[in-house]
């Protein structure tokens, strides 16, 4: 069960989803107004900012993919896993807090900070809640890693049939949140754990056959493209669009839906296929491969980053233009390069820094 080479379907699955995230961020104010005059701006901006909707799920799935079945000790887990996270968390933290210091709150506001910190909703580090979530899946995923330690030493064949109950588990788990059965939103701890339902399902789709052997991975990859995109229309089309506008107010459905979960693991499954199928091969060590290497190993450090810089990054655009009334086609995508640049060229910078390289954020 021990994943030891990289992948590199792994890498395009992790580098796409920071670059959904940078842009559902940076779609909020184009969001904002459901019932502008131009519905058309609306649903430009809708596609763009539901990329999230996917993404944060597919974040948490590769984490499942690639550390259940690890067999670290207790210290291995938290010199390597936590203090991977807590180090450039830290680092960053305390950039919010002087950022918001200086521009924001014009004062030393000790509380702000520690909002920050929390990443509590409307702050400057309202992004920071998964790294909690993170935290907490992290060690569901050491005390599941135990258990199968424990169980595979009393019986063969422990491991699947364990992750295969867990991942039946997970996907009830979902349904019964989807038929409002169940609240993940009760408390933050309960939220934060329920991803772990993300997590077992990501493991199962990495390592075992969704279909078996009887179809070829070219027909699954055309099956799942499809059903992704038909999902994805539907779930803008049919439920974001006219819930918005009938609401007032931007409407999106929660991470534990049967609809979100259908798209995530759709959207995987397509990439594991399209890989098996031996689409990247020629791309893996080429210009584009390195490329995405390079988002996917910082996309940690991306993802501390791209808030505070977008931020910056509007304030000051606004001060010449009034872009979120404008084409979302255009300066959506002109946000999100340009943030990824900045925040790329910053995490390479750190990296090539003695003791500032512990907080690029890179894996």
């Amino acid at each position: 069960m021990k994943q030891s080479k990289r992948i590199f379907y792994y890498d395009v699955l992790r580098a796409i989803a920071i670059i959904g995230i940078v842009f559902c961020h940076a779609s909020i104010s184009f969001v904002s107004k459901p019932n502008m005059v131009n519905l058309n701006y609306f649903i430009i901006s809708s596609v763009f900012d539901c990329f999230r909707d996917f993404s944060i799920p597919i974040f948490v799935m590769l984490s499942g993919a690639l550390l259940i079945g690890k067999k670290d000790t207790l210290t291995d887990f938290f010199k390597r896993r936590l203090s991977r996270l807590f180090i450039p968390f830290i680092f960053w933290v305390v950039i919010y807090a002087i950022y918001s210091f200086i521009f924001i709150r014009h004062s030393i506001d000790l509380n702000y900070a520690l909002d920050i910190f929390l990443g509590a909703p409307g702050t400057l580090g309202v992004a920071f809640w998964f790294v909690w979530m993170i935290v907490l899946s992290y060690v569901g995923i050491f005390i599941i890693n135990k258990a199968i330690l424990w169980g595979n030493a009393k019986h063969n064949g422990f491991d699947k049939k364990f992750i295969s109950l867990l991942t039946l588990i997970s996907l009830l788990f979902i349904a019964c949140v989807s038929y409002s059965l169940f609240n993940p939103y009760s408390s933050r701890i309960v939220y934060f754990v329920s991803f772990l339902s993300y997590i077992v399902i990501g493991y199962f789709i990495a390592n075992y056959a969704l279909i078996g052997e009887r179809i070829n991975a070219k027909a699954i990859i055309v099956m799942t493209l499809l059903m992704f995109a038909a999902s994805y229309a539907y779930y803008i089309l049919s439920y974001v669009v006219p819930h918005s506008v009938n609401a007032n107010q931007f409407v999106t459905l929660g991470y534990f839906s049967l609809l979100i979960l259908f798209m995530s693991v759709n959207f995987f499954a397509f990439f594991k296929y399209l890989s098996k199928a031996g689409a990247f091969d020629k791309i893996e060590n080429g210009t584009l491969g390195n490329l995405i290497t390079v988002i996917s190993r910082y996309s940690f450090g991306i993802y501390l980053s791209h808030y505070l810089v977008l931020n910056a990054l509007k304030n000051n655009i606004s001060t010449f233009v009034n872009y979120s009334s404008q084409n979302p086609l255009f300066w959506i995508p002109f946000l999100v390069i340009t943030t990824l640049i900045i925040c790329i060229a910053i995490s390479l910078i750190l990296n090539k820094i003695p003791y500032l390289n512990k907080f690029s954020g890179k894996a």
